[in-house]
C-alpha cells in the first residue's frame, strides 16, 4: 500500500532518504583507500599476516551485512520504517566514530562487524522509497537511490585518502560522523512517517531464477567496483611509489573512476528503454571484464587509471539496471535479498584480492574476476533464452 503523499512533498521525502543513503553509503566506503596502509603502519604482525589482517578488516563486515540485508527488510512489517531507519543510522554513525579511537587491529575488525550489520539497513530506505513512489515514477526513484549509494561507495574512498594525507587518519572518521548527522537531520525533517501497518507487503522472497541471476549480477558487479583499493598499495608500489605519494595517487585514481563510475551510471540508466533492460546489462558486464583483463598490460599509473575509469564507468550501471528490472514488486524481504548480494560483493572483492594475491599474482586476480564475470553472464542470457522458449 502506497502512503498518500503530495508529489512535492513524495520528492522531498525521496531526495532525502536518497542523501541519507549517500551519507551511510560513504561512512561505510571511506575507510577503504587509506585503512591499508593505516593498518600496514600499525600492524604488529609480518606482512603475509597483515595482508590478511587487511582483508578481513575491509571485507569481513560486508559479509554481515549481506546476512543482515532481508532481515532489516523483513523488520519493517513489525516497526515503522522511518524510524527504524534512523535508529540505524545513529547507532551506524556512532560505532564508526569509536573507529577512529583505536588501533588494535582485532578491536578495529570487531567495530567493522558491527557496523556491517547496521549497514544492511540500507533496505530499509529501498522500501521506503518502493512505498512512496508512485508506479510510473519507481524505476527513475530507484535509480536515483542506486546512483546514491554508488556515489557515496565510491567518493568515500578518494575523500577518505585526502583527509588522511592532508589532515591524519582521524580526520575521515570525524568527518564521516558530522555527515551521517546532516543526512539524518534532512530524513527526520522531510521523510514522511510509516505506519508499520501500511508496510504489510508478503515478506517471502520468491527465489525464482530470474531474481537469483539478479542477485548475481549485483554480486559480480559490486566485485569490480570494490577490489581494488584493498591492494592499491601492491600495486602503486609496483608502479615506483610509496608513502605519502601513494596515498595521494590512490585518492587521484579513485576520484577519477569515480566520476565515470556516477556518470555512466547514471546516464545507462536514464538512457536505457524497460525493453532493453537485460541486453545492456549483458553488454555492459562483459565490456567491463574486458576493461578487467586489460588493466595487467597498463605500462604506469595514467595508463592504469583511464582503463580504471572505463571498467567503473560501465559496470556501475549494472546496480540500478538490475534493481529497476528485478526490484518492482517485491516486498521488503525480496528487495533486502537483491539489496545483500551488494554487500556480499564489498566484502568478496577486498578478500579475494588480498587473498589470491597474497598467494599469487594480479594477473591471476585480473583474470579471475574477468572469467567470473563472463560465465555469470552467458548464465543469465542462457536463462533468459530458456524462459522465452517455455
Amino acid at each position: 500500500m502506497k502512503t498518500n503523499i503530495p508529489a512535492p512533498d513524495a520528492f522531498k521525502g525521496i531526495f532525502s532518504i536518497a542523501m541519507s543513503q549517500f551519507g551511510l553509503a560513504f561512512c561505510f566506503n571511506v575507510v577503504m583507500s587509506f585503512m591499508p596502509f593505516y593498518i600496514i603502519r600499525v600492524s604488529p604482525y609480518t606482512a603475509h599476516e597483515t595482508m590478511l589482517w587487511i582483508g578481513l578488516i575491509m571485507g569481513l563486515n560486508s559479509f554481515i551485512a549481506a546476512a543482515a540485508a532481508p532481515v532489516w527488510g523483513s523488520l519493517t512489517a513489525r516497526f515503522r520504517p522511518k524510524a527504524l531507519f534512523q535508529w540505524t543510522f545513529f547507532s551506524n554513525a556512532i560505532i564508526f566514530l569509536l573507529m577512529g579511537f583505536t588501533d588494535n587491529l582485532p578491536l578495529l575488525l570487531g567495530l567493522r562487524l558491527v557496523q556491517g550489520a547496521l549497514g544492511g539497513a540500507s533496505t530499509i530506505g529501498l522500501f521506503m522509497i518502493s512505498e512512496i513512489s508512485s508506479r510510473d515514477r519507481l524505476a527513475g526513484n530507484l535509480s536515483l537511490y542506486q546512483n546514491s549509494m554508488t556515489a557515496g561507495q565510491l567518493l568515500g574512498p578518494p575523500v577518505g585518502a585526502y583527509l588522511a594525507a592532508h589532515l591524519g587518519y582521524r580526520s575521515p572518521f570525524i568527518f564521516s560522523f558530522v555527515l551521517v548527522g546532516v543526512c539524518l537531520l534532512l530524513c527526520h525533517i522531510y521523510v514522511a512517517d510509516m505506519d508499520k501497518k501500511e508496510t504489510g507487503q508478503s515478506q517471502k522472497i520468491l527465489l525464482s531464477r530470474g531474481i537469483l541471476w539478479g542477485w548475481s549480477l549485483i554480486l559480480i558487479a559490486t566485485i569490480h567496483l570494490n577490489f581494488l583499493p584493498s591492494i592499491l598499495p601492491h600495486i602503486l608500489d609496483g608502479f615506483g611509489l610509496a608513502g605519502e605519494s601513494a596515498l595521494k595517487s590512490a585518492g587521484f585514481i579513485m576520484m577519477g573512476y569515480t566520476v565515470t563510475a556516477i556518470v555512466g551510471s547514471y546516464s545507462i540508466s536514464r538512457l536505457t528503454p524497460t525493453s532493453k533492460l537485460a541486453g545492456v546489462i549483458a553488454v555492459v558486464c562483459l565490456a567491463a571484464a574486458l576493461f578487467q583483463a586489460l588493466l595487467f598490460f597498463s605500462q604506469g599509473v595514467v595508463s592504469f587509471t583511464v582503463i580504471r575509469m572505463l571498467q567503473t564507468g560501465v559496470i556501475a550501471a549494472v546496480l540500478p539496471l538490475v534493481m529497476t528490472n528485478f526490484a518492482s514488486g517485491l516486498g521488503g524481504t525480496g528487495i533486502g535479498f537483491l539489496n545483500s548480494a551488494r554487500f556480499a560483493g564489498m566484502g568478496v572483492g577486498p578478500l579475494m584480492a588480498t587473498t589470491v594475491l597474497a598467494g599469487s599474482s594480479l594477473f591471476t586476480l585480473y583474470m579471475l574476476i574477468s572469467v567470473l564475470t563472463v560465465g555469470v553472464v552467458l548464465a543469465f542470457l542462457i536463462s533468459i533464452k530458456i524462459k522465452k522458449a517455455d
